[in-house]
């Protein structure tokens, strides 16, 4: 085994899932540069995503706004890394942050992978995806863009948000399904973040609007 083997074996070895965590990371390549943005897309998938109103279904729709966000956000900043985190019962990394502009194919590959399994754990997701953010140790604007369809099943997801605005990171909600009653609105509303006078939080209704809003987020450039 050489050098670069033993070095890899020994990263993957310290990301490796932690019993009681539901998490895993893909894989682990640092920034190059002397800092960089950083995004990750939180994706619902509990079973509830298998719904037909945004056709072909809310799942499928998730996954074509998501890669319309990989697509406008490696136009606008290249040099941005971008991970993926679902969430069911449980969470999991598809993707930890990779550098855009060099890994697209990658990315575009774990978010296609994604499928529905379980319910709504929301706060798992969140927290998942703010300890993928953490690895990141020349990080700068970082975001979670976080997509859900229903109330969260499992622990206290405004005390998970609070944290991670705590730590620096904007939080960015988006809501979609039948209504937006099906999606504790309140609570979403108190949980994302607010950036000049705006919350981050959207109710989305038609598969066309969401490719719209997530490109639109995609387009962000960090000075």
């Amino acid at each position: 085994m050489n050098l670069l083997s033993s070095f890899r074996d020994s990263v993957n070895w310290l990301f490796c899932e932690v019993p009681g965590e539901a998490s895993e990371l893909n894989s682990l390549r640092l920034p190059k540069s002397s800092s960089v943005p950083v995004d990750v897309l939180v994706i619902d998938i509990s079973g509830s995503m298998g719904n037909e109103d945004y056709p072909p279904s809310r799942l499928e729709g998730a996954k074509t706004a998501s890669k319309g966000f990989l697509d406008k956000r490696r136009n606008a900043q290249p040099d941005a890394q971008v991970g993926l985190v679902t969430f069911g019962d449980c969470a999991r990394v598809v993707c930890s942050p990779l550098p855009i502009g060099t890994e697209m194919p990658t990315i575009r590959r774990a978010v296609e992978s994604i499928d529905i399994s379980g319910s709504t754990n929301l706060p798992a997701g969140l927290s998942s995806a703010g300890k993928v953010i953490r690895t990141i140790r020349n990080r700068r604007s970082p975001r979670i863009v976080l997509l859900t369809d229903g109330h969260s099943t499992e622990g206290d997801p405004l005390t998970t948000a609070a944290k991670i605005k705590t730590d620096g990171i904007q939080l960015d909600i988006i809501g979609i399904g039948g209504s937006p009653s099906e999606v504790d609105e309140k609570s979403l509303r108190q949980m994302a973040s607010v950036v000049d006078g705006e919350i981050r939080y959207w109710f989305i209704r038609s598969v066309g609007d969401l490719v719209r809003r997530f490109e639109f987020l995609g387009l962000r450039k960090c000075s």
